[in-house]
């Protein structure tokens, strides 16, 4: 049970042993193992030396999702996702040690010089519990106008087989783009969802703000979310994995990505307000 921190990492333990890792640099989660079995997908061809994003583990995107627009211009100048994920944080304050949880914050360099906005303040909570994984994404508009963004946590779950799980919690009616078909806007069928091709959809507004997946072997996750409306489900599948650079060769069987977020629309937080958008992974 405890912190320890490296001179790239804080790991947490549990009273039962159960561990998360998280990288001081993006704060990305990389680890969380329950009973010795890891939960989170971290691929073999990750940079984890500060040259890139991390591929895999629980990036945090922000303040853009997806490309950057095209204005304003100090959005515009942004890379993909964002500069939180390529950002080293420092540890804020130990929050909790104790035989229910160990939790702690984490603080956000100030903004790049070229985005306009310098006047907004971000920390990340990342809570381990018995089997259960808690993170919470807290900025704070401390600037005299409102401060717009986007946010979502990147997470990639550990699944055996990417083919054989389901996703249920969706329901019908609930409007989603699809990104590998140009954007596309569809409702939702409802039911279960199955990686049975490419998936890379944007679901808006999901009421249940829960989606649960059933791994095909009688376990799996429920991540509920709260402040975060919208979550993408994505797995590229052979087809665009095999393209990527850093990701291991068939590391898409092995994972699905559930990512809540606010990405739907552009969140407008005024000054003085703070926006917290929260993640809660339970086994199941």
């Amino acid at each position: 049970m405890g912190v320890e921190q490296t001179d790239k990492s804080i790991i947490l333990t549990h009273a039962n042993g159960s561990t998360a890792e998280i990288y001081l640099f993006g704060a990305t989660v990389t680890s969380w193992k329950v009973n010795g079995k890891e939960n989170i997908f971290l691929s073999k061809k990750a940079a984890l030396d500060g040259s890139a994003a991390i591929r895999g583990g629980i990036p945090v995107v922000f303040p853009i999702f997806g490309p950057p627009p095209s204005s304003p211009p100090e959005y515009a100048a942004l890379k993909q996702h964002g500069f939180l994920r390529t950002q080293t944080w420092k540890l804020d304050k130990v929050l909790l040690d104790r035989e229910e949880g160990v939790s702690v914050r984490l603080v956000a360099p100030p903004p790049p010089a070229s985005f306009g906005h310098q006047d907004i303040n971000v920390h990340y909570v990342v809570t381990l519990a018995g089997h259960q994984l808690v993170s919470d994404l807290h900025v704070r508009n401390n600037g005299k106008e409102d401060f717009k963004f986007q946010a979502l946590l990147h997470t990639y779950l550990a699944v055996p087989d990417a083919s054989k799980i389901s996703i249920t919690g969706i329901a019908a009616g609930v409007s989603y783009k699809d990104k590998v078909l140009g954007g596309q806007e569809f409702k939702a069928p409802g039911g279960s969802l199955v990686v049975d091709r490419q998936l890379d959809r944007v679901y808006a507004k999901i009421p249940s703000q829960e989606i649960q997946v059933s791994d095909g072997q009688e376990g799996g996750y429920k991540v509920r979310f709260r402040g975060f409306e919208d979550a993408t489900i994505w797995n590229p599948t052979e087809e665009a994995g095999s393209k990527m650079g850093d990701m291991e060769p068939g590391g898409w069987d092995r994972y699905i990505c559930v990512e809540p977020g606010f990405v739907s629309e552009w969140k407008s937080l005024p000054p003085g307000e703070q926006f917290i958008g929260q993640q809660t992974i339970t086994l199941v």
